[in-house]
């Protein structure tokens, strides 16, 4: 029996002499892995869809949960400017890190993959190298909101307080911590969230990426916001995950 969805390209392991196990994030499945037979000797086969990022549409031999064979596919965009620009390249890298890393399950979870399509979209059309960090963290915050992970930043993540404007973020509690509720916690140090940072924190899931590059973030903000989501998504998560 033939199944098909469509998916992009997470990663290329060799198998054997001329097969290739292909992992892909599918619309239809979630992430799984498949069998392309002669991948190493025939690229007429498979028509250029099996480099990293490629968006196809896939046909399967056998149950899609099970490591079937990879029967044909169509390439739906295989990103080729974002592949001759190298910092659009580790960017993209690191995105589908956080998705293989933290989705890493047979589970149709469609947004997640549109998630994926989209951001790999924004990334190759983007001609502002600086811009670049921003739409990372803006997918990270995204992807953790999507997986229930969303940090608790618009009230106290223990009393609910919304009195302060600044707060300290405790990774333990999962958000910010007011004044009161961490007496010993000192406040001088760089966890403490300026208020544009935690209204970021706060929003970026809901923000379309339609719009995205309207956003402005200066260097100085966005740095230490990235570093905590990638903080505080391996600290809940146990999974070590690139910034």
């Amino acid at each position: 029996m033939t199944y098909s969805s469509k998916g992009i390209v997470l990663s290329i392991e060799n198998f054997g002499e001329a097969d290739r196990y292909v992992q892909f994030y599918t619309k239809d499945w979630g992430m799984i892995s498949v069998l392309a037979k002669s991948a190493r000797k025939s690229k007429r086969r498979y028509v250029g869809g099996l480099d990293l990022f490629c968006h196809n549409e896939i046909f399967l031999r056998g149950d899609p949960k099970d490591r079937p064979y990879l029967n044909e596919l169509s390439v739906l965009n295989s990103f080729p400017k974002l592949r001759e620009d190298l910092d659009k390249v580790l960017i993209a890298g690191k995105i589908v890190q956080w998705v293989k890393k933290l989705a890493d399950t047979p589970t149709p979870m469609p947004n997640i993959y549109s998630l994926l399509g989209q951001s790999l979209a924004l990334i190759e059309k983007e001609i502002k190298p600086e811009k670049l960090d921003l739409l990372n963290c803006i997918f990270k915050l995204k992807l953790l909101s999507l997986l229930g992970l969303k940090p608790r930043v618009d009230v106290c993540a223990k009393c609910e307080s919304k009195d302060d404007s600044e707060g300290i973020f405790d990774l333990n509690s999962g958000g910010i911590l007011c004044r009161a509720c961490s007496p010993k916690a000192d406040f001088s140090g760089s966890l403490i969230l300026h208020p544009i940072q935690r209204n970021l924190l706060n929003v970026a899931d809901k923000i379309k990426l339609t719009h995205w590059d309207e956003i402005n973030f200066s260097k100085e903000l966005l740095n230490p916001i990235s570093h905590l989501t990638t903080q505080f998504a391996s600290f809940h998560t146990q999974v070590k995950l690139p910034i």
